[in-house]
Order: C-alpha cells, then sequence, then structure tokens
C-alpha cells in the first residue's frame, strides 16, 4: 500500500502545494520531479499521484490559489479612498511576492517552456485568461460606480494594463530599480485608467463597513 499524506484530503493537498510551490522557485519547474515533491512531503510518490498527476497539475493548482489571492487584493483596491493609488497598491503587492530572483527566473523559465510543452501553455493561458477577467470584473465595478473615467473597452484596458504589469516585471528581472518602477507602474495606471483622485463613489455604490 502507497503511503498516504498525512491529514484531512484538503489540508494534505495544501501542503503539496506549499512543497510544490517551494521546489520550483529554487530549483526550477524542468528540474523538479514529482519525486522530488514526495521526498520533501517524507511520502511515496503513489500516495502523491492520487492527488495530482503531474507536475503540470501541480501548476494549475498553485495558479488557482494565486487568483484567489489576487481577486481579494482587487476588491482591498475597490474600497480605496482613491481608487488609482489602491490599484497600482494591489499590483506593488504582487510584485513584493514575485520580487525574489528565484521567482522571476521561474516565471521566465515557465514563458520559455510554454513554446514547446502543450501542458505548460495551457497553464499560462489559463493564468493569463483569469487575469483578464479578474481585471474586466475590477474595472466594471469601478465604471459602475463612476469613478473611471476612461470609456475605452474594457477589454482594452485588461490588455493594456496587464502589459503594464508585465513590463515592470521586466524591468524586476532586468535589476532595475524597484522603488521607480513601483512608482511609474502607480502613474502609468492612474494615466491609462483615468482614475480620478478622491473621487467619491456611486450614490448606492456599497462600501466596506470599518
Amino acid at each position: 500500500m502507497p503511503k498516504v499524506v498525512p491529514g484531512y484530503k484538503a489540508e494534505a493537498r495544501a501542503r503539496i502545494l506549499e512543497a510544490a510551490r517551494g521546489l520550483f522557485v529554487t530549483r526550477g519547474f524542468q528540474r523538479t520531479t514529482m519525486g522530488d515533491v514526495a521526498d520533501q512531503l517524507g511520502v511515496s510518490k503513489a500516495a502523491l499521484y492520487q492527488y495530482y498527476r503531474s507536475k503540470a497539475d501541480l501548476l494549475r493548482e498553485i495558479q488557482v490559489e494565486n487568483r484567489r489571492m489576487a481577486r481579494r487584493w482587487l476588491n482591498d483596491a475597490l474600497e480605496a479612498a482613491d481608487p488609482a493609488t489602491g490599484f497600482a497598491e494591489t499590483f506593488e503587492r504582487a510584485f513584493r511576492k514575485a520580487i525574489n530572483k528565484d521567482q522571476i527566473a521561474l516565471y521566465f523559465e515557465l514563458l520559455g517552456a510554454a513554446s514547446h510543452d502543450d501542458e505548460i501553455r495551457d497553464a499560462i493561458r489559463f493564468d493569463y485568461r483569469e487575469d483578464l477577467k479578474n481585471l474586466r470584473h475590477f474595472l466594471g465595478e469601478l465604471r459602475r460606480r463612476r469613478l473611471l473615467a476612461s470609456a475605452a473597452d474594457p477589454d482594452v484596458l485588461a490588455f493594456t494594463v496587464t502589459a503594464l504589469f508585465q513590463a515592470a516585471v521586466w524591468d524586476l528581472a532586468m535589476g532595475l530599480d524597484a522603488p521607480r518602477t513601483y512608482e511609474l507602474l502607480r502613474k502609468a495606471i492612474a494615466d491609462v485608467l483615468r482614475l480620478p483622485p478622491g473621487a467619491p463613489p456611486a450614490r448606492g455604490a456599497p462600501r466596506r463597513r470599518r
């Protein structure tokens, strides 16, 4: 019988993802094997396969967790007194999680592998589409609250802001000054979206109770 990962199923899956995330960052995605993840947890590969079929499955599940966190951050940005600043700070918070050189290296490794690995390409596409979907929802809510001055199509705005984010990741990967990158990103987002600083919410728009 395979050695079973300790704990309840949800807890076991969380422990597996935490171990896989750490190994992907420190060793790289390609160099990490399912056996490495099993060894990190002290279980058999057979036990690991009860939860995830492949590294690509692990990657997709990690991305799902990342998107949940991103949605929480975007919801926080909606409640900021200045939506432009709140929105930029959401991205800055994401950068601060990814500023470690190994995490940035993993990002570019996955992009490179996506050109010849169908599973990785599908995972990257999923991640990108989810980012765009979350941004469109955020922009739609700003528009509903009459806080979005730009009249551009939400798909265009979501694409543009995502491109700004990717450009900032490139700056950080090149070792450019991080505070300046954050400030440029903040100004670029405010300029593209033309969010009025400190504008009050639309009448009847919900506000979070403090």
